[in-house]
């Protein structure tokens, strides 16, 4: 589509910031990956700010499916995990999701944009995507405050 240049920037920016998230796994120690910091478990943000893209960037009358929903590990907080996803197990979900939200902006255009989203029809599409790009921003900034307070390099430092 030749109406795109809004749409390719908002995905552009996102999936600059989701590279830093893949690197915070890639490099997260094993010590701090299942140590409870800033009120949850290390781990279960990563899968909270997964869970956030499965739920906002779905498709028109797709059910919202809760990642890892029979391991009782919470993605929205209401309880500590009762059990430990692995880093492999992240891994994997990352590359799902990453692979959710590229078949999320086939099709669309800036046109798109301006249209009430499916999923909460008092947001346009673009409120949505600037939800998203915020979310995954402030979870990237908070694993690279956690990993400063635990004297390892944060991923800008790299």
């Amino acid at each position: 589509m030749d109406n795109c240049v809004f749409l390719n920037s908002l995905k552009s920016n996102f999936f600059d910031n989701f590279s830093m998230l893949e690197k915070i796994i890639e490099i997260c120690p094993d010590d701090l990956w299942n140590k409870k910091v800033s009120g949850f478990v290390f781990w279960q943000q990563i899968l909270h700010t997964f869970a956030g893209e499965h739920f906002w960037l779905r498709e028109e009358n797709t059910e919202f499916i809760e990642p890892f929903k029979d391991k009782n590990v919470y993605p929205e907080f209401e309880k500590d995990p009762e059990t430990i996803l692995s880093k492999d197990a992240l891994v994997n979900f990352c590359n799902e999701t990453k692979e959710f939200v590229e078949k999320w902006f086939n099709g669309k255009d800036d046109n798109w944009l301006k249209l009430p989203s499916k999923i909460y029809d008092k947001m346009t599409n673009h409120d949505v995507m600037i939800g998203q790009i915020s979310h995954l921003m402030y979870h990237v900034g908070h694993f690279d405050a956690i990993f400063r307070e635990n004297g390892i390099k944060g991923v800008w430092e790299e």
